[in-house]
C-alpha cells in the first residue's frame, strides 16, 4: 500500500491536483513549485505547528513522487527524494549526494535555502518522529 492510499480523501485530492499541474513540467519546475508550497505553508501556518506543516509537506512530496516516478539523474528530483518518507528513495538519493558533492552545490544554486530546508525537515522529524520506533534526537 502506498502513502497516498493511507492519506485521508482531502489530502489525496490535494495531491491529485498537484500531480495534474506538475506532470507536464520538468523536474526543476516541479522542485521549485513544491518549495513554494512549503514556503506558503510555513508563512500561513502557526509557528507552534511548524513540525506538523513540514511533515505534511514531506508527505505530499512523497505521494507526488509515487505518481510522478522519481528520476535519480535529475538533481532537483534527488533533492525531493532525499527528504521523502520512502526509505528506499531517500537512501538512493543520499548515497548519490554523498558520492557526488556537486549535487548539493547544484541544489543550492537552484534553491539557495535548500540546506536550511533539509535541516528544518530533519529537526521536525526529531521533534516528532514519524515511526513509533524512532527515538528523539536521532
Amino acid at each position: 500500500m502506498t502513502l497516498y492510499e493511507h492519506f485521508p480523501a482531502d489530502i489525496r485530492d490535494v495531491v491529485d491536483v498537484y500531480v495534474v499541474d506538475l506532470r507536464p513540467q520538468p523536474w526543476r519546475i516541479r522542485f521549485l513549485l513544491l518549495i513554494d508550497l512549503l514556503q506558503e505553508k510555513l508563512e500561513t501556518g502557526a509557528t507552534v505547528a511548524q513540525w506538523r506543516l513540514l511533515q505534511q509537506w514531506t508527505g505530499i512530496v512523497s505521494a507526488i513522487l509515487e505518481h510522478l516516478p522519481p528520476d535519480s539523474s535529475v538533481v532537483e528530483c534527488l533533492g525531493l527524494m532525499s527528504i521523502s518518507f520512502n526509505d528506499q528513495w531517500r537512501a538512493q538519493a543520499l548515497g548519490q549526494i554523498e558520492r557526488d558533492p556537486t549535487v548539493l552545490d547544484r541544489l543550492v544554486a537552484v534553491c539557495p535555502d535548500w540546506e536550511d530546508i533539509v535541516e528544518t525537515v530533519l529537526e521536525a522529524y526529531q521533534e516528532r518522529p514519524i515511526k513509533a520506533g524512532q527515538v528523539r534526537g536521532r
